[in-house]
């Protein structure tokens, strides 16, 4: 019975785990890619100075 109970606690929060870890690597990639091309920009913007 305990296996059981534990089985019901710990497959959720297995799911949830793995859902919260793959959107956080997904906007970690998307605020990577912001900055770089952010950088790029200012990096243009104040080479023609």
């Amino acid at each position: 019975m305990a296996t059981a109970v534990g089985l019901l606690a710990a497959i959720p929060a297995v799911m949830a785990y793995n859902y919260f870890n793959t959107r956080i690597k997904h906007v970690a990639g998307e605020i990577d890619a912001f900055s770089s091309d952010f950088l790029n920009i200012v990096k243009r913007h104040y080479r023609g100075r």
